[in-house]
């Protein structure tokens, strides 16, 4: 094991924080489905009360990616291509919010652990899940193939002033060029 790598290092060098709080949601919403799925069916109180701590970790989660998500769009240069998967990636984020927080206070006030009309809350559930998912594919693509917030990329979208960017992870233009993003 290399303890060098140890320290959080790549805080200080990504251009925002995002990444770090994208996989909340995109980890405890399928959770969340999994167990009320389970105990609806099984008729099990207990999973329903393990998928409402799910549900409430998801919508936590949800709330934090489209924060940092808000913070994120300006911190770093992005080509045609990535601002319009971006709006794309961020109306699915607000979506998965909107159904994660509903579905939340849903199941909040009900005095068993079993929601009221269950089975269409557990095709909401599903449909959060689905938003999600897809919010996550545009989110890698995004990155993963079209390289936005990737520092070798960012030098090829400014040119020469890029790689003087890469370098030092400031920006010298917030965003993309051209586009104002109102929110």
């Amino acid at each position: 094991m290399d303890w060098s790598l140890f320290g959080f290092k790549a805080v200080g060098e990504l251009f925002n924080i995002h990444p770090m709080f994208v996989h909340f949601p995109v980890a405890f919403l399928p959770g969340a489905f999994l167990l009320f799925a389970l105990g609806i069916t099984l008729r099990k109180p207990g999973l329903n009360l393990a998928g409402r701590a799910c549900l409430y970790m998801a919508a936590a989660g949800a709330l934090a990616a489209v924060a940092t998500g808000l913070q994120a769009e300006n911190s770093f240069p992005h080509n045609e291509v990535i601002h319009n998967m971006m709006e794309t990636h961020e109306t699915l984020g607000w979506a998965v919010l909107a159904l994660a927080g509903a579905l939340t206070a849903w199941s909040f006030f009900q005095a068993e652990h079993r929601p009221k009309a269950a089975w269409v809350f557990l095709a909401l559930l599903g449909l959060a899940n689905l938003a999600a998912m897809q919010g996550a594919d545009i989110g890698a693509r995004m990155v993963y193939l079209e390289g936005a917030a990737v520092k070798p990329v960012v030098s090829v979208i400014l040119g020469g002033e890029g790689e003087k960017a890469a370098k030092t992870g400031h920006v010298p233009a917030a965003g993309h060029e051209g586009h104002k993003h109102s929110h």
